[in-house]
């Protein structure tokens, strides 16, 4: 490596950005086509890219009525003449792998200025090929996945003195998003410590601060709340951003708590481990992301595992690569360091293939993503395009997470989180299914998500959003088109209907008739089967408070399929509940749940079962 020359090293970089695209891009396809996007993010973008590309700017049917009510982000309307040329979600995840590549030119070009070339394949390989610039690429779609590329320029900049570029730049990159106000601001401080010009530091500084007041302006008149609903991650600090800004001060001691609690500094960590632990010899470019960094320890509540995982982790990426070009640069001019460089070679160089190497197979999606492409259920995803076939391209339709995305492309779609909860996000206001909706299309594995999330969430009545979900398909006219297996597909006002859930007040015929007390709560009286259609039978002994579920062999499901819940069921009568679809089922299981959400290695949301109670299991097996 000693031989190696900037011009080689251009070509080497045009190979590596070449490779991560297809590398990246073609893991990006394989989650799309399995339906693997299911933390709805890149469905809400997609959807505002497309009402846009119609001339409703910024229009949101899933958080409505503007996208401008979340965040101001006038970078949308910059990147729409791509997005113009195949309007899907396939070409925004390729827009953000482009940006996150071509990251590495301006940061070439801040390697040539510091350091040799080999020290800067090191550098941009660090980058390129860092598991959390994957974990970026692969979790959903954000704008702060475009930090990276605008920050690095903008750095370059003002590295090189150039100034008006450096304005061009910052303006460009506070134009991402609000709160990349608080990185560019950090260059004003920067300046200060690097003694530039009052133009350095006045800049940088006032843009910023005007940017950031300006959009919370226009985001307040967007917002159905009339404000900044994030402030709402702040509200043990006050109401406004006033009341924050004065108890920052006030109440400094639980500031300081706050921000030295343990799980703020677990990602910080992280990074350090993730570069090696290099950029520790010239930190003072961390400094960049101190606003970011007070800005998520001081409220949101994301573990350190998590920001690794997420598009939160792009400014940390972004100055961590920086301030470890300035650590090599240190270091490659210590004698005491070249003295042990010299001696122990060898084992530097085992230390970084190694620790290179095991953060990016343990923090990275390449492993998980081959475990997910080995062990796929490829039947599922056969099912869920048969479900989404049926819906017309036009209708307005309500869904849950994973079908989110791929019916993203229309004019109005609504999550079906809120209407289940009947709030908007965070709680912060009543929702209604609207009265467009035509289908509702839901994955009724969902329900355990929602079952996981929100039971213990003070800020909804989890408890009555069964029935309230209920109670709104009954005022809207919406019956079962079609069900089979773990899908449901609902319409408004059709002609046929499956039917799915029955409530019988004299005992019917079964077919397999026994009974089985389940834990003196429920009594299981037997089942009838018509090849892989199913109908079971039970009666409630005593007013159930619980949402219990069914485990028909290893999968489960909401008892009701989620439209008629154990909570629901009137006492002593007999619940008939038909599922259709399903292959020879050997045991049933009713069972009470406890458990959380986690995103796996591809970035996917994933149930993870803390506790199972079993009400009692029955072998179908033998009757």
């Amino acid at each position: 490596m000693k031989n190696l020359t900037w011009p080689k090293l251009k070509k080497i970089i045009i190979g590596l950005i070449i490779f991560y695209i297809i590398l990246v891009f073609s893991i990006c396809l394989y989650k799309y086509f399995t339906f693997a996007y299911n933390g709805f993010d890149l469905a809400i973008f997609n959807q505002v890219f497309y009402n846009s590309s119609l001339g409703d700017f910024f229009k949101s049917s899933i958080h409505p009525p503007s996208y401008l009510g979340d965040h101001f982000a006038p970078i949308i309307i910059l990147l729409l003449p791509i997005y113009l040329i195949f309007k899907s979600p396939i070409t925004l995840l390729f827009i953000q792998t482009l940006f996150l590549s071509l990251a590495t030119i301006p940061l070439y070009l801040i390697c040539k200025k510091h350091l040799l070339p080999q020290h800067s394949l090191i550098i941009l390989l660090l980058f390129l090929f860092n598991p959390v610039t994957l974990n970026i690429n692969l979790f959903e779609f954000h704008l702060l996945a475009f930090i990276p590329f605008f920050i690095f320029w903008l750095f370059y900049f003002y590295d090189t003195s150039k100034f008006r570029l450096f304005i061009v730049f910052t303006i460009l990159s506070l134009l991402i998003r609000e709160d990349v106000s608080f990185i560019v601001f950090m260059f004003g401080f920067i300046a200060i410590l690097d003694k530039r010009k009052l133009k350095w530091i006045l800049t940088p500084s006032i843009l910023s601060v005007i940017y950031f007041f300006t959009s919370l302006k226009i985001i307040s008149l967007f917002a159905v709340s009339h404000g900044y609903k994030f402030l709402e991650f702040y509200s043990w600090l006050g109401a406004s951003l006033d009341e924050i800004f004065i108890n920052f001060f006030l109440k400094f001691n639980l500031v300081f708590l706050q921000i030295f609690d343990f799980f703020n500094f677990e990602f910080i960590l992280g990074f350090f481990l993730v570069f090696l632990f290099i950029p520790i010899f010239r930190p003072k470019y961390l400094l960049l992301s101190l606003g970011m960094f007070l800005q998520i320890a001081l409220g949101s509540g994301i573990s350190g595992e998590l920001i690794l995982k997420m598009h939160y982790g792009a400014i940390f990426l972004t100055v961590f690569t920086i301030s470890s070009i300035f650590s090599l640069k240190y270091l490659s001019k210590n004698k005491k360091y070249l003295n042990i460089k010299q001696k122990y070679k060898y084992l530097l160089s085992i230390y970084f293939i190694i620790g290179f190497g095991y953060v990016f197979l343990t923090l990275g999606p390449i492993i998980p993503a081959i475990n997910n492409i080995i062990n796929f259920d490829y039947g599922q995803v056969k099912l869920k395009s048969e479900f989404i076939s049926l819906i017309p391209q036009e209708a307005s339709v309500a869904t849950t997470y994973d079908f989110l995305t791929p019916l993203s492309s229309r004019r109005n779609i609504y999550s079906m989180n809120y209407v289940f909860l009947g709030k908007t996000q965070y709680g912060l206001s009543d929702y209604k299914l609207p009265e467009d909706t035509q289908n509702i299309l839901i994955n009724n594995w969902e329900f355990l998500t929602y079952h996981f999330h929100y039971d213990t969430n003070p800020r909804y009545d989890y408890a009555n959003a069964f029935a309230r979900f209920r109670q709104t398909l009954l005022e809207q006219g919406f019956s079962t088109l079609k069900i089979k297996n773990n899908l449901s597909l609902l319409a408004k006002n059709n002609e046929i209907t499956k039917n799915i859930i029955f409530t019988h007040d004299t005992y019917p015929e079964i077919k397999n008739s026994f009974s089985v007390n389940l834990d003196d709560q429920i009594e299981f009286l037997g089942y009838n089967q018509n090849n892989q259609d199913y109908s079971f039978f039970f009666r409630p002994l005593s007013r159930l408070e619980r949402p219990y579920f069914i485990k028909l062999d290893q999968q489960i499901y909401p008892l009701g399929y989620g439209l008629y819940p154990t909570l629901s069921w009137p006492e002593n009568k007999i619940i008939q509940l038909n599922f259709y679809g399903i292959k020879k089922i050997n045991e049933l299981e009713i069972i009470d749940l406890k458990g959380g959400l986690e995103l796996n290695g591809l970035g996917s949301l994933i149930r993870i079962i803390d506790n199972e109670k079993s009400l009692g299991l029955i072998d179908l097996s033998q009757s």
